[in-house]
């Protein structure tokens, strides 16, 4: 006789030795050499199959996988339903077990790890082949955002992306608008045979690293939204094969500036599995004209700075002239200080945007209130001072002010 198990187990033993498990491989093996079962199996086990046990959520239902077997001695003459083909599938005659007592069923298996027999008991939760991919569209990332492309199935445990507070449509489009327009990421993204997303991770491709007055460009991978651990396992992976240089060591939102080193950082003597503590890393911000309105709320890199009065940077790190912070998860930043379209200089008077020096310089005070001294331009439908246009267009503070004002 040989190994017998279900199409359903066999289905969840090839996706998860697809997505990376060695002991689902090692399984599938053993079940295709066709050796009798007991040359394969220890005992009198036979007749395999999974058992899904579901705890339904409003928009998902978390999954766990356990296994049944038949261990009874179905050719014993005082056996009751001897001779039944079906005997082996009667719940009476069947017992539930872990992954782990699963597994050890098979006497011809090598030991493992706990990691192998972790990956193994999340992997075996997905029935279909996970795909991994680095996107950089902004339609990408409102797929990747929106909740209602969430897979509707998530591992029981730990698992974050059906927590993500930028699940919802609204904020889900101006974390797009963000991350494409504004702040020049990618995002990297796994699903699965359907194309529901399993795991999503902001990729930031042109991080600075200031050390001892040099600089290098590097990659980093943000925070990981997961439906199943092992997915989480294989985004680093496949980060790591991509040539990234960096990961949150901690995959939370605390823990911003320590990061586990993926790649090497030849110039600052960085090798693979380094860990960098107290890490400060800038992104100079692109912040395109096609840039809309909003931010959503940021793991890492949630720090808004004006530098040199003409360009934007983000950080992972606060600084105390920084304008905004963006940890809402309303889709907008939380503004800490203004940047004054007319020089180019941050304050925190909130009764106008433009400084008092330059509001001093540009506005009369009347009996009816200030005014415009001066012409006024009609721009976009609104009226400014001249002094923010040269020959018809914005200046480059009040360009860069416009910029600024769609984050809030």
């Amino acid at each position: 006789m040989k190994t017998i198990v279900s199409d359903e187990l066999k289905s969840r033993l090839i996706h998860a030795a697809e997505n990376g498990s060695i002991i689902a491989a090692n399984l599938l093996a053993e079940l295709k050499s066709g050796k009798d079962v007991s040359e394969v199996i220890r005992g009198s086990a036979n007749y395999f199959s999974t058992k899904r046990k579901k705890t339904t959520y409003e928009n998902y239902a978390s999954v766990k996988i356990v296994f049944a077997v038949c261990t009874k001695d179905i050719t014993n003459k005082n056996f009751p339903d001897r001779l039944n083909p079906q005997a082996p599938w009667f719940p009476e005659n069947r017992t539930e077990v872990d992954p782990s007592t699963f597994v050890g069923y098979f006497k011809n298996l090598p030991g493992y790890t706990s990691k192998d027999l972790d990956f193994f008991n999340s992997a075996i939760c997905m029935d279909s082949k996970v795909t991994i991919k680095l996107y950089d569209k902004m339609n990408d990332f409102i797929e990747a955002y929106k909740g209602e492309n969430y897979s509707p199935i998530v591992q029981y445990g730990e698992t974050t992306l059906h927590n993500s507070c930028m699940r919802n449509e609204d904020v889900a489009r101006n974390a797009a608008d963000f991350y494409h327009n504004f702040a020049g990421a990618k995002i990297l993204v796994a699903k699965d045979s359907a194309n529901n997303i399993l795991a999503r991770s902001i990729v930031w491709p042109k991080a600075v690293w200031v050390k001892d007055e040099e600089e290098e460009t590097i990659s980093v991978m943000d925070r990981v939204y997961f439906t199943h651990t092992f997915i989480l396992h294989n985004m680093y992976e496949y980060a790591r094969r991509i040539g990234i240089h960096l990961r949150k060591k901690v995959n939370d939102y605390e823990h911003a500036c320590s990061f586990t080193v993926l790649n090497p950082i030849e110039k600052f003597n960085i090798t693979p599995s380094m860990t960098l503590e107290d890490l400060k890393l800038i992104i100079r911000v692109p912040a395109s004209k096609w840039h809309k309105k909003g931010a959503p709320y940021l793991d890492t890199f949630s720090e808004i700075h004006v530098v040199d009065k003409s360009s934007v940077e983000l950080s992972n790190y606060y600084k105390e002239d920084q304008i905004a912070t963006c940890r809402g998860t309303y889709g907008k930043a939380s503004r800490h200080r203004y940047y004054c379209p007319v020089c180019g200089n941050t304050h925190n008077d909130d009764s106008a945007p433009i400084c008092k020096p330059c509001h001093k310089a540009i506005y009369v005070n009347t009996p009816f209130g200030y005014a415009i001294e001066g012409k006024a331009v009609d721009y976009n439908g609104k009226l400014y001072p001249s002094v923010l246009f040269k020959k018809g267009r914005p200046i480059p503070n009040f360009r860069l002010y416009l910029k600024l004002e769609r984050l809030f």
